[in-house]
């Protein structure tokens, strides 16, 4: 009886050793920080849309070394915006990316563009992700994980 305890102990006692050893490290929290966009595009004002295509989407895809390309598909903003800039940075544990209008004249109209940027020096970890357009409040809030085979769609409701 003396054996089989001392052989379940160690079978025991084995996997805590093996399945701690296993886990993931956890990573430190995200430091605030600006962040270098590489690139920005936008679409122009998209006139033609029908009311089909007007559903408002995310695509997240990594590029190259440890960078991250994020898509604002059908993003609503002022029909004369402008150059279109973005910027990218961490606050407060969020990775938040703003698509900034430069407005020359007012206009009293709306159009859909697709707004797109390419963030450099992503980790491989997970994020929430905040995306502002034309808004001090974010057109999306998302969850990802970010690693060199990211390749995602997600869907956002209008707001």
């Amino acid at each position: 009886m003396k054996n089989k305890t001392l052989k379940f102990s160690t079978v025991i006692l084995l996997f805590v050793f093996f399945g701690a050893s296993c886990q993931k490290d956890e990573l430190p929290p995200l430091k605030d920080k600006i962040l270098t966009v590489v690139e920005t595009v936008s679409s122009g004002c998209k006139e033609s849309l029908k009311s089909t295509e007007t559903e408002q989407y995310i695509e997240l895809k990594a590029e190259g070394e440890n960078q991250l390309r994020v898509k604002f598909i059908n993003a609503s903003l002022n029909c004369c915006p402008g150059k279109i800039t973005s910027n990218a940075f961490i606050q407060n544990e969020i990775l938040k990316v703003l698509f900034t209008e430069e407005t020359p004249t007012k206009c009293d109209c709306i159009c859909d563009f697709d707004l797109e940027c390419v963030i450099d020096s992503m980790e491989n970890r997970e994020y929430n992700l905040e995306i502002y357009a034309h808004s001090e409040k974010p057109k999306a809030k998302i969850a990802f994980s970010y690693s060199q085979k990211l390749n995602t769609t997600i869907k956002i409701s209008n707001n």
